[in-house]
């Protein structure tokens, strides 16, 4: 099973995102993300952090934008991630601090919108449709 794929979309970038489970579709579009972001090879797993989001609206698109919101303040890139979910998220996310001589940004994303979001249960599990703000 795919973990994510890109999709062509106009002016934003769109990707779909595969799991097993929720935490599995939620762990695999903060992967994809991010990877739209950094090359993700290059991303050590040196500092943990724990995670708890809460949210009007699709879970999802706030989870990822809670990444992205420490991606913008502490520049912290996730490498590893191990979620619940039950009605909100919880758990730990591992990853790194943005270097320059280590990292090099790819794309910057501004937000992930509810622009063709859509979250569907599958025979084989979950899939989730996403577009992002480039």
């Amino acid at each position: 099973m795919l973990n994510f794929k890109l999709l062509d979309h106009e002016a934003d970038v769109g990707f779909e995102v595969y799991g097993r489970s929720l935490e599995e579709v939620f762990e695999n579009a903060a992967h994809a993300l991010f990877s739209l972001i950094v090359d993700r090879e290059t991303v050590e797993p040196e500092i943990g952090k724990r995670i708890e989001v809460e949210g009007n609206g699709e879970l999802l698109i706030v989870f990822l934008n809670e990444l992205l919101y420490l991606w913008d303040t502490e520049g912290f890139i996730p490498k590893e991630l191990s979620l619940k979910i039950n009605n909100k998220v919880t758990g730990n996310v591992v990853g790194q601090l943005f270097d320059p001589h280590r990292h090099i940004i790819k794309t910057e994303v501004k937000a992930v919108t509810y622009h063709k979001f859509s979250l569907k249960e599958t025979g084989e599990g979950f899939v989730a449709t996403l577009v992002v703000d480039v």
